[in-house]
């Protein structure tokens, strides 16, 4: 798809200085794939449409030590990290990646596992996860339906190797697919919306 417009000179989001959280952007396999290791094969739905905050936690497990050498005084280890994303907005019937994790709220086991392209300022970042806390519908009767899901990382992600490029998304199921140039410093290329 081609555009014949672009943005207004000023109008650019930064990933320099105080930047917007509008410069994240997350994406959620559709095939249920969890192999790390070609993010180019998958169907990418872009989880924005309607979601109003994402908020990262590390959930991390510690461990607190003391020794006769630190006089009285502690010390804790972080011994281990279950990253995770807590999105939530309203329910918008008809968005790929909405209707993904919808289907998956009566799911259990590996039937909630997937991956994740996250591009946290301008970084790329690709795990498997699985959905949990599935919220599709519910809240007042006079107000737009809730979503709401958690996306819990499974292990250690892992960063592109080479410059990532999304597609425009597709006219079919609203999916996207993902190229990578090889090089030796990764980078995100400019998004197509």
């Amino acid at each position: 798809m081609t555009k014949n417009t672009k943005p207004i000179v000023g109008t650019e989001l930064t990933t320099n200085g105080a930047a917007l959280n509008v410069v994240n952007k997350l994406y959620l396999d559709t095939t249920n794939s969890t192999d790390l290791d070609d993010v180019t094969k998958g169907k990418w739905a872009w989880l924005a449409l309607d979601i109003t905050q994402i908020t990262p936690s590390a959930n991390e497990t510690s461990q607190s030590d003391a020794d006769y050498a630190g006089n009285g005084f502690g010390s804790t280890e972080i011994t281990s990290k279950r990253f995770q994303l807590a999105v939530t907005g309203k329910r918008h019937i008809g968005d790929a990646a909405q209707d993904y994790v919808a289907s998956k709220q009566f799911a259990i086991g590996n039937a909630l596992h997937t991956r994740a392209l996250w591009i946290d300022n301008g970084e790329a970042i690709l795990a498997e996860v699985t959905l949990s806390n599935i919220v599709s519908t519910g809240g007042n009767a006079n107000a737009n339906q809730t979503f709401q899901v958690t996306i819990v990382f499974n292990g250690a992600p892992v960063a592109i190797n080479g410059t990532l490029a999304m597609s425009a998304p597709s006219t079919e199921d609203g999916t996207y697919t993902a190229t990578v140039t090889p090089g030796a410093a990764a980078s995100v290329a400019k998004a197509q919306d």
